[in-house]
């Protein structure tokens, strides 16, 4: 499996880009083929784009979907852009998707005119051409088998990836999103955030995953369900 990070924006939202090998993935070719791998893009952000265009020319890769944890700008800014020029879909769950056309709608009223220069009040931007049509549960996307968990509590529409890798050592790993970080957890005091919602996403999703689960955030470094469930205060008691 070959697997991306980089931060973008100036929130330094993680962005990840994500492939099957080529023994396992049916759409790869060998190489010198002329034949781009297809992948996944997570969360391309403000200033995402480009960072994505690097890593897939290095890498020979090719998007086929471009998947959103949750419509906070820092995580969705470039969704449409990455995802029209690799003529790929998209995927952001309903409650979440007006962000897509109007990023201020996400924030307090007192962290909007920090955006105002980024997302100009007042002007809509487009959503992508081709919005993805997919339920929660398992779902097959550049040859690798993912399952959509909704999160909610950050936002209504937060949605975790839980990708089976299959390798001892590392048998799944999950995109959080702004769900659950290294030491912490989301905020809930934004639009569609809510606190008890947030604690029984916490409880009954993220802390229901294997200990040997790898957590691949938002923010910050990876971590893992084992480790989190140890030592992160916003996880104990619930």
């Amino acid at each position: 499996m070959f697997l991306a990070c980089f931060p973008a924006g100036p929130l330094a939202a993680n962005c990840y880009v994500v492939a099957g090998g080529a023994d396992t993935d049916p759409d790869a070719k060998p190489a010198g083929s002329g034949s781009l791998r297809p992948c996944l893009v997570v969360d391309p952000g403000m200033d995402a784009a480009a960072l994505v265009d690097e890593v897939i020319r290095e890498h020979g890769l090719r998007p086929v979907a471009v998947l959103v944890t949750h419509g906070h700008a820092d995580h969705s800014a470039d969704a449409a852009t990455v995802a029209d020029a690799h003529d790929a879909g998209c995927w952001l769950a309903e409650p979440d998707r007006y962000q897509l056309t109007d990023p201020l709608a996400g924030l307090s009223p007192e962290l909007r005119p920090a955006f105002a220069g980024f997302f100009p009040p007042g002007v809509s931007r487009p959503l992508p051409s081709r919005m993805l049509d997919l339920a929660p549960g398992p779902v097959r996307l550049a040859g690798l088998d993912l399952t959509l968990l909704p999160a909610p509590g950050h936002t209504e529409g937060s949605t975790l990836y839980a990708l089976e890798v299959g390798e001892p050592d590392v048998p799944r790993v999950v995109f959080t999103g702004d769900v659950v970080f290294a030491g912490s957890v989301g905020r809930t005091d934004l639009p569609g955030g809510d606190q008890a919602t947030m604690e029984a996403t916490l409880r009954d999703v993220v802390l229901a995953l294997s200990d040997d689960t790898v957590l691949l955030p938002g923010h910050g470094p990876q971590t893992t369900v084992g480790h989190e469930r140890g030592t992160n205060p916003f996880l104990r008691g619930l």
